[in-house]
């Protein structure tokens, strides 16, 4: 896989975890969607009680890389299969 750049791959690697990741979620799109999503808690974490609202998980849709500007359609085109983690994807029921 050639990255757009260092900090997109790092983010990626990351994807899944707490904190950022970046990944494609090919799941329920007739185009690929480039991911910019916020983990809050470790995955199997069970969620704090609280008396305010909490997102333990936010998806953002982004078209263009938040560190280096390029043009994630354009760039990642022939490599769409290697970066879906669709499973990641916050499912809205």
């Amino acid at each position: 896989m050639k990255w757009c750049c260092p900090v997109f791959q790092g983010w990626f690697e990351q994807a899944g975890k707490r904190g950022l990741g970046v990944f494609v979620s090919t799941q329920g799109n007739s185009e690929p969607a480039f991911i910019l999503q916020y983990r809050a808690l470790d995955p199997g974490v069970p969620v704090p009680r609280t008396d305010s609202p909490l997102s333990s998980v936010s998806d953002v849709n982004i078209h263009f890389c938040p560190w280096c500007g390029s043009d994630l359609r354009k760039w990642y085109r022939g490599g769409l299969r290697e970066l879906d983690r669709s499973e990641l994807k916050v499912c809205l029921q």
